[in-house]
């Protein structure tokens, strides 16, 4: 089975109106959550750090992700076939590979599991439903996710070593 059936297969899976109102939600708002959950969450000095990370990785992911999506061009699922709906209007970015939704809530993520392992595990849950529910609303192929998840993670490595950089200056 190839991607484009997976993604047309799970959508008919969850054909009823309260599957789609989920997945609308999971693709399109649930990524807004995660860096006020975060802020709500920090208590200490290591987690108002780790916000500050989640931040700036999230901007660079973001940002990685478009450039890399605008040089691929590749197709959306919605609009490589008729089989697939789009449950979500699509972001500015106009290529599908990578997922910035995907690229910008794992980011995140991993920059809060840095320091906080427990806040940094659900995080890492809404992570996973994010990239779900962007593959289950016909934004995404499944290698589209997971080259948002390798950004995110290039993103925080990237935020980390400059950050660390930083602190060795002060």
């Amino acid at each position: 089975m190839n991607e484009l059936d997976l993604i047309i297969k799970l959508q008919q899976a969850a054909a009823s109106p309260g599957s789609r109102l989920m997945i609308g939600f999971l693709a399109r708002w649930l990524v807004y959550f995660l860096v006020p959950f975060a802020l709500l969450a920090r208590r200490s000095a290591d987690m108002k750090a780790a916000v500050y990370e989640a931040m700036w990785t999230a901007l660079i992911a973001f940002t990685i992700s478009t450039f890399i999506a605008s040089l691929i061009g590749r197709v959306r699922p919605f609009a490589a076939s008729p089989l697939v709906q789009a449950v979500v209007p699509p972001n500015i970015q106009a290529g599908s590979f990578p997922s910035s939704h995907t690229a910008v809530a794992f980011g995140v993520a991993i920059a809060l599991l840095y320091v906080h392992p427990s806040i940094g595990i659900f995080s890492l849950g809404m992570a996973l439903l994010i990239a779900f529910g962007r593959m289950m609303a016909g934004m995404h192929y499944p290698t589209d996710i997971l080259g948002g998840i390798a950004v995110g993670v290039i993103a925080f490595a990237v935020v980390r070593a400059v950050h660390r950089g930083i602190e060795t200056l002060s």
